[in-house]
């Protein structure tokens, strides 16, 4: 199993590579104001992921 773990991307994710692996896990900090727009985007890009399974734990950036 691989597991690939990310934080702090502060809605930069179209910049970044993320590793192939069967379980995401996103330890927070996902936007950078918690807007719902940067939410949707954010949700939008975690959706395009083809990791099966996916953990998401909000941040402080990402609660309004």
């Amino acid at each position: 199993m691989r597991i690939v773990a990310l934080s702090d991307t502060h809605g930069q994710h179209g910049h970044i590579a993320v590793p192939p692996g069967d379980v995401l896990i996103h330890a927070g900090d996902l936007t950078l104001h918690g807007e719902l727009e940067e939410l949707s985007a954010v949700g939008a890009w975690l959706a395009s992921l083809p990791h099966r399974h996916k953990l998401v734990v909000a941040g402080n950036h990402d609660l309004c």
